[in-house]
């Protein structure tokens, strides 16, 4: 893994990374036109050719096609602007924006070329057309959150931009957006300087027909290599939407559309086709089970039947029974009044006796429960008796308590008296001596004094802690710190720490920490090569540094991403440090060098260069990693001709330093083995790891700095002892004065005691009266609660006498009701014995009298039974007869005739068992087969109906496609047509075709190129082209579209990165022969770098970014004649 750097930036955008100076860089920025066909430069916009230049400049320094609009900027157009299609972008003005303080762009209706150097702001641009037009920053493939676009330091950004009217527009839209730094993804808008929401912004988007969105029409610079990648199907699409009129684009979704329903409706008549199949074969599969089930039915329904006639028919039966019985019993009773009439005499008797005998059965429970009661009475009035006592007991007990507490409250009158006599002897005695304002002086004085001492103490400390202290510990840090700079003067790395502490402080500010707080980190983080390594041979250390920058020399190096993260944190948000900080983990030992020593040596080298530094192992692979050292040679003396042949060979080294002279080689591996090419610089003398003379002068200095800070030192250290005696004496007398001061007040707190008693003596005595007054009424309420309570006890103990006497009188009333029991027992036993000696007398009589009964009785309960027999089947046949017809009723009646129940129910059990030899399976069969039937039926006419949409729907789809086809033919072959001769312009192939489908949604637009003679047309992809092959293809396909181009502008940002100058220049030109077309639409290329003698076209518009910290605030114009004359000077001068 390789080293990564770190500069310091809020901004996350390569064209921010060079900000270095905060809030303090002023960036501004103006746009102009320039000529560029004379221009002789390698990669900067900063050699031209000052005669060209100088013939074709105005009077104000601009070219003369190129002069801005009268007015201030930013003021509304009132007409079209010539040149300007609808749409097309008229200004654009920044505020605070990534790396802008202030910045206005006045493009052409043409070509826009927009140039500067890396880091000036160009992409920045890109991105103020895409964020003010209302998309989201995820179309850049850059940053997702918008306050990271706010210029680091300030709160908010904004964004505004005119676009050119339609015809029928008042005005020019001017959108404007504001962007907080607080807020991550809320944005503001403004329209014509209305606030609007940002959906008013998309449907003005919408009908200009800018797609911010669509590579065809806008390919920022990180999403340049995302083209060839780009779905043939979704590019179709594009293309489409990019260049087709609105109406195309309308029929392709509707043919898109047309086909998923019509494949739709295909799947759904397949599935209906199977599922009508499997129907039909069920239901025929189900037809022998529908004529068994059937037959079943009918003959359920004939036992349904007889079963209603057998209930019809035991009714009949059972009202004949029911009839025929209740007249038996009529009967019966009719026989039996009259044996009763001829047996009348004798039995009176016994009837008269048997009621003498019911009669006196009937009183005994009375008399039974009259005992009881008088019983259960004397036995509560017993149980008051004994309760009544109880309760006389109480009362007693609470008198006796009463007593005992009568004598304790005469013992407490006692002592009250004797207390209050005690009080009054002591008020007499002479009132105590007690001055308090004496005592208070006393000690207030004492206080005073305590507090001098400690207020002397605290200016004592004061200037102990806040100055002889700190300023001890500082001048020691400035004594070792001297002596420690006095000692790195006469070494190597002290000497490079010392020259870096005068050119670069913040290197050595952040160096001096990392060796106090190195135990931080996870792992050991090393500070700039330039103090931790050295040139083990000093001959060879200008050679090894001319491969070297000086960030390689200052930069720290950590060895895991948690200290870099950890690192930065603290030198840039803490420190406010403005240094280089890079990681490497790979290990030293995976940089191989390509040649041995001994075939370096043969080619007239020494070594490689790595081999020549001494230092940490991370740091020497960090050198590896980001400068190849272990593959750049040097030498002490020049190579001959055939060594540098050599050694620019693809088996040889890159770069290498020899003799006074440095060589770099670069090879262009896809453009054949030719393409080679190499910069020679002279070595200069190294500004690093070089051996000098001590400075004597700088020593002297130190040295007499460390004397006058040592007398420094001493006086501090003197005074420090000085304060701590005073601070001694003064805690000694400030001891003495506490205890004085505790003394003093535990005598005023005694005497202060004994006063305040004797002071309140009088308040004692007024409350213990008031005591003695308390317990004589409670004395007094003892006494008249005593006189209660024996009255209660006198009323108590006549109560129980009176219910003892009434207990008495309840004995007698026991006895006699115990007496007449017993007595209407033995008259019962009397009269029994008299009924049963007449029954034996008569038991004839009685015996057919009983039978007599007993026979009506039977027969009543026969009549009973058989009339709930007979309410119970008629209720079973009114409930079967509920939804029977007449024509049902008849047909039982018929059935029936004159049959007997048996003889029903023998036909009842013949069609059971009929019903028995006849099986079914399922019982709900009937109803499945119906209700499939009406589903088959249903499932018919559902696909009758969709047979005639898919017809309809073919014929639409053959109607739209016929309109559609050819003008997407014609459209595709046009750009085929274009994309072709742009190739063949380079001595290459392209073709662009459509790729057909059944399902629109599958039409597609493939690209296919061809860059070498020997090889076939291929198609474009991320794999198979180089990097610089994409980019051809890539800028000529979107070359193709334009003179079709539906939208009022494009943007193309660094496209031209990785070609090579041929084809980079013939791109060039037909980039400039089409967008500068009289009816082209607006197009804007983004560049950091041009050729020399590039094609010119007088409608194409040169947007040159002059940004930085040192442009003037208030300059909004850049003289180019003045440019040119100092560059002449400058040439001249050399």
């Amino acid at each position: 893994m390789g080293p990564t750097s770190h500069r310091r930036s809020r901004s996350a955008f390569d064209d921010a990374q060079n900000e270095r100076n905060g809030d303090a860089s002023r960036k501004r920025v103006k746009v102009r036109k320039s000529e560029l066909e004379e221009e002789d430069v390698e990669e900067e916009f900063h050699s031209f050719a000052p005669e060209k230049v100088e013939e074709e400049l105005s009077e104000n320094g601009l070219p003369a096609a190129s002069q801005p609009p009268s007015g201030p900027p930013g003021r509304q157009a009132a007409t079209f602007q010539a040149g300007f299609q609808p749409g097309a972008i008229l200004r654009v003005t920044v505020e605070n924006f990534v790396t802008y303080e202030h910045a206005e762009f006045l493009p052409g209706p043409n070509l826009n070329m927009v140039i500067g150097p890396n880091g000036t702001g160009k992409s920045s641009l890109v991105c103020a057309i895409c964020l003010g037009l209302g998309y989201p920053a995820n179309v850049l493939g850059r940053a997702t959150k918008l306050n990271e676009f706010v210029k680091h330091g300030k709160d908010e950004a904004t964004i505004e931009i005119e676009l050119q009217k339609r015809p029928k527009d008042a005005r020019n839209p001017v959108i404007k957006l504001r962007l907080l730094s607080t807020e991550e993804q809320k944005r503001q808008f403004w329209l014509n300087g209305e606030q609007v929401p940002q959906r008013e912004i998309h449907r003005l988007m919408g009908k200009f027909r800018i797609q911010i969105d669509n590579l065809c029409q806008f390919l920022p610079q990180d999403k340049v290599s995302e083209f060839s990648g780009v779905n043939p199907v979704d590019l179709l699409s594009r293309t489409l939407q990019a260049t087709a009129p609105p109406k195309i684009i309308e029929q392709q979704v509707q043919l898109r559309e047309l086909y998923k329903r019509q494949k739709d409706f295909k799947q759904n008549s397949e599935q209906d086709a199977d599922t009508l199949r499997i129907m039909l074969t069920k239901q025929q599969g189900m037809q022998a089970d529908m004529e068994r089930l059937r037959e079943r039915e009918e003959i359920e329904k004939t036992i349904h039947d007889w079963e209603r006639a057998l209930k019809h028919c035991l009714y009949q039966e059972a009202r004949r029974d029911y009839k025929e019985s209740k007249n038996k019993k009529t009967e019966a009773e009719r026989k039996l009044r009259r044996f009763q009439a001829g047996a009348g005499p004798a039995m009176e008797a016994v009837n008269a006796k048997q009621e003498y005998a019911r009669q006196i059965k009937e009183c005994i429970p009375h008399l039974k429960r009259q005992v009881a009661q008088d019983a259960q009475l004397a036995e509560q009035m017993a149980k008051n008796i004994e309760a009544m006592d109880d309760k006389l007991r109480e009362t007693e007990g609470k008198r006796n308590a009463q007593s005992d507490g009568l004598g304790n409250k005469k013992r407490e009158l006692a002592v009250i008296r004797k207390t209050i006599t005690d009080l009054e002897n002591r008020l007499k005695n002479q009132e105590p001596d007690f001055d308090a304002a004496s005592w208070n002086t006393r000690i207030r004085e004492k206080e005073h004094r305590s507090r001098e001492i400690e207020s002397e103490r605290r200016q004592i400390q004061e200037e102990l802690v806040n100055t002889v202290v700190p300023k001890g510990k500082q001048t020691s840090r400035e004594k070792s710190n001297l002596q420690g700079q006095i000692r790195s003067l006469d070494t190597r790395e002290g000497q490079e720490l010392s020259r870096i502490e005068h050119q670069f402080p913040d290197v050595a500010a952040g160096y001096k920490w990392l060796l106090e707080h190195q135990s931080d980190f996870k792992k050991e983080v090393f500070g700039p090569a330039a103090l931790s390594c050295a040139i083990k041979d000093e001959t060879y250390s200008d050679l090894v540094q001319s491969g070297l920058q000086q960030d390689d020399f200052l930069c720290f190096v950590a060895q895991c991403k948690e200290d870099h993260t950890k690192l930065s944190d603290i030198f840039f948000k803490e420190m406010n440090l403005s240094v280089n900080i890079r990681t490497c983990t790979t290990p030293l030992q995976s940089f191989r060098p390509p040649l041995s020593n001994e075939n370096l040596t043969r080619l007239g080298l020494d070594g490689f260069a790595i081999d020549f530094i001494d230092g940490p192992g991370p740091v020497l692979a960090m050198l590896c990693a980001d400068k190849q050292l272990h593959k750049f040679a040097v030498g002490k003396r020049g190579v001959s001709d055939q060594q540098y042949e050599r050694l620019i060979q693809p088996d040889g080294v890159g770069s290498f330093a020899a003799g006074e002279h440095y060589y770099k080689t670069t090879r262009r591996a896809e453009y054949g083995p030719q393409a080679v090419s190499t910069m020679t610089n002279a070595i200069r003398p190294g500004r690093f790891w070089t051996d000098q003379p001590v400075d004597a002068e700088e020593k002297n200095r130190l040295k007499q700095k460390l004397n006058e800070v040592m007398e420094e030192l001493t006086a501090l250290s003197d005074r420090k002892r000085e304060l701590d005696t005073r601070t001694q004496a003064l805690d000694s007398k400030h001891d003495e004065i506490s205890q004085e001061l505790r003394e003093l007040r535990a005598a005023k707190s005694e005497q202060q005691r004994e006063y305040n008693q004797w002071r309140s003596l009088p308040d004692k005595i007024a409350s213990e009266k008031a005591k003695l007054e308390h317990k004589i009424e409670e004395l007094r309420e003892v006494q008249s609660t005593m006189r209660q309570l024996a009255s209660d006890m006198d009323s108590q103990a006549l109560e129980i006498a009176k219910e003892a006497l009434r207990h008495k009188e309840q004995l007698p009333r026991i006895e006699q009701a115990n007496l007449a029991y017993i007595d209407a027992q033995i008259k019962l036993a009397e009269a029994e014995s008299d009924v049963a000696a007449l029954k034996t007398k008569n038991q004839q009589v009685h015996d057919l009298l009983e039978e007599g009964k007993r026979v009506i009785a039977r027969l009543g309960q026969e009549v009973e039974t058989l009339k709930e027999r007979g309410l119970a089947l008629g209720a079973e046949v009114r409930e079967s007869m509920q939804e029977t017809t007449e024509e049902d009723l008849a047909h039982i009646n018929e059935m029936l005739g004159e049959k007997p129940s048996e003889e029903v129910r023998n036909e009842l059990q013949a069609q059971k068992s009929r019903l028995e030899y006849v099986h079914a399976a399922d019982p709900g069969i009937i109803r499945q087969f119906e209700m499939r039937a009406k589903e088959i039926e249903k499932l018919q006419q559902t696909m009758a109906r969709r047979q005639g949409q898919a017809d309809e729907l073919s014929g639409e789809i053959d109607q739209i496609r016929a309109e559609w086809e050819p003008q997407v033919d014609e459209l595709v072959g046009r750009i085929n047509d274009a994309f072709s001769y742009n190739f063949e312009q380079i001595s290459c192939a392209g073709e662009i075709s459509i790729h057909k489908d059944e399902d629109f949604s599958q039409w597609a637009i493939n690209i296919k190129v061809k860059f070498r003679e020997n090889e076939e047309l291929q198609q474009l992809d991320q794999h198979r082209q180089s990097g610089g092959e994409r980019s051809v293809s890539t800028i000529f396909y979107l070359m193709s579209l334009q003179s079709m181009a539906q939208a009022p502008f494009r943007v193309v940002d660094e496209i031209n990165q990785g070609m090579d100058p041929r084809n980079e220049r013939m791109v060039h030109e037909r980039m400039v022969d089409i967008a500068c077309d009289e009816h082209s639409s607006q197009y804007f290329l983004i560049t950091p770098k041009l050729l020399t003698g590039l094609r010119y076209h007088p409608r194409m518009k040169v947007l040159c970014i002059a940004s930085g910290p040192y442009v003037p605030a208030d300059n909004r114009k850049m003289d180019f004649r003045e440019f040119a004359r100092i560059q002449r000077r400058l040439i001249a001068a050399a």
